[in-house]
């Protein structure tokens, strides 16, 4: 068991909260307004309006619940969102922004650690600062440094870019204090992806090209389990189990007796 119980317990209360305002303050009884929806599924016929704007709210907790589930993990000493600065030059900036347009373009293939090398190989001169915000922030007790952006398993094109231009930017910061032979043993570079939406292996057009999968692209399993230490991902799903035990008998009478 990776979760506690005590933490699983607070998940299940929370998202049970969460969906239960959600139907409280819903109007099951408001058409779809498409006739051929209204008329063949009738009082069912908003339920989908409902699951995706669910969906939605979930949307803004993956990150409250990462963070949670990180802070659990007595490997961690730092849990946070994290607003970083640092130092880049042109030269470095100018090879980030040509990698991105590259792997956009699907010229090359995403390669964690011969990007690295590049950034570490540009040109330090004409330094400037920048700020960069982190979507969360973890050190363990090696003081080794996780970098991660979260993104749902559709984010859109521009999302995808600016997250690795981001990530790629940390690794040039870092430069400044980091031998490039020791970054491996002192920082990562993550983009996380709370859910795979397909069967099999993960495959996104948008983020698949820009991101190699399994060290700069953590998908599910890999993503949770490395927030909760191995078996987080499973515990999560026996959550959302109970969380439906609950959910289940309030949907039905919500479908069956309000209108």
């Amino acid at each position: 068991m990776a979760l506690t119980n005590e933490l699983k317990l607070e998940i299940k209360q929370d998202l049970i909260d969460r969906i239960k305002k959600k139907i409280n303050n819903y109007d099951f009884s408001k058409k779809s307004g498409n006739p051929f929806i209204d008329i063949v599924f009738g009082k069912f016929s908003n339920i989908k309006s409902f699951i995706h704007g669910t969906a939605t709210m979930l949307g803004s907790y993956y990150e409250i619940l990462a963070r949670k589930i990180a802070e659990g993990n007595n490997n961690f000493v730092e849990v946070k969102k994290f607003v970083f600065t640092g130092k880049i030059s042109n030269s470095e900036s100018a090879v980030i922004r040509n990698l991105v347009k590259d792997l956009e373009e699907k010229k090359i293939n995403s390669d964690y650690d011969e990007e690295i090398k590049m950034i570490y190989n540009a040109e330090t001169k004409n330094i400037r600062e920048i700020r960069i915000t982190i979507d969360l922030f973890l050190k363990d007790k090696s003081g080794k440094e996780y970098f991660v952006e979260m993104k749902g398993p559709d984010p859109n094109k521009k999302e995808v870019r600016a997250a690795k231009e981001d990530l790629l930017n940390i690794v040039a910061m870092k430069k400044r204090e980091i031998k490039l032979e020791d970054f491996d043993k002192n920082a990562i570079i993550i983009f996380g992806v709370y859910y795979n939406n397909e069967n099999g292996k993960y495959n996104n057009w948008k983020v698949s090209p820009m991101f190699e999968q399994g060290t700069g692209l953590l998908v599910q399993e890999e993503f949770w389990d490395l927030l909760g230490g191995e078996g987080t991902y499973e515990d999560l799903l026996e959550v959302l189990e109970e969380v439906k035990t609950e959910i289940t008998p309030l949907i039905e009478d919500v479908m069956n007796n309000r209108f």
